[in-house]
């Protein structure tokens, strides 16, 4: 609603006969004094519409915008979760989300968050998992295990006597052992009773 549209409303409640008819288009106006009242209602009165408008859009997340987005995260996550340097409104909304419904105890969470943790997803090996270990083979013979085997690079034993386990390459660059950060991060989306072993390397094998 706009201010020329309020002014209109209110001179439509006023008492036929005391003031001139509103002009019709293109016609002058013949009550200036009037208008121009009327017209600073209506600009009180759009502003508090658009102000309403605007507050409509607050109460869902998904609109949300400003400050409002930092209020949301403090209710719900108060001082853990707050908007980075410079974050606009649609990266923080979508951190936001993640941590309102987030996907945990999967394979690709555990990718994810080490993707998220040094940049690159590095290698998950699952013992019970063929397409991370393959079929044995030979040096002779590697098409036998997919081209995996003895003495081939990349190798993993699997075994199915390990459920709910596996080995993670972190692409870091280095071979320190893995940061606690990542480590919490990584034991935070893994399923319960289930066994992580992790190692820093310069590229996975």
């Amino acid at each position: 609603m706009t201010r020329n549209g309020f002014a209109r409303r209110i001179r439509m409640l006023l008492p036929l006969g005391w003031f001139p008819a509103a002009p019709a288009t293109g016609e002058a106006e013949s009550a200036p004094v009037l208008n121009a009242m009327l017209q600073g209602f209506g600009c009180m009165f759009a502003w508090i519409w658009a102000m309403l408008a605007g507050t409509n859009d607050q109460t869902r997340l998904a609109t949300m915008s400003d400050a409002f987005l930092d209020m949301f995260a403090a209710d719900f996550f108060g001082a853990t979760l707050t908007r980075g340097q410079g974050e606009s409104d649609s990266a923080f909304r979508t951190r936001i989300e993640e941590a309102l419904f987030p996907s945990l105890g999967t394979r690709p969470d555990v990718v994810n968050v080490i993707t998220d943790e040094t940049g690159a997803p590095g290698r998950v090996i699952e013992p019970r998992n063929a397409a991370d270990c393959k079929g044995l083979a030979t040096t002779a013979r590697p098409a036998a295990g997919g081209g995996y085997g003895y003495g081939a690079p990349g190798l993993r034993y699997g075994s199915r006597a390990v459920p709910f386990a596996l080995f993670a390459q972190l692409p870091t660059g280095d071979m320190n052992p893995p940061a606690n950060q990542t480590l919490t991060r990584i034991a935070t989306v893994m399923p319960a009773g289930t066994v992580a072993w992790m190692q820093d390397v310069e590229s996975p094998d």
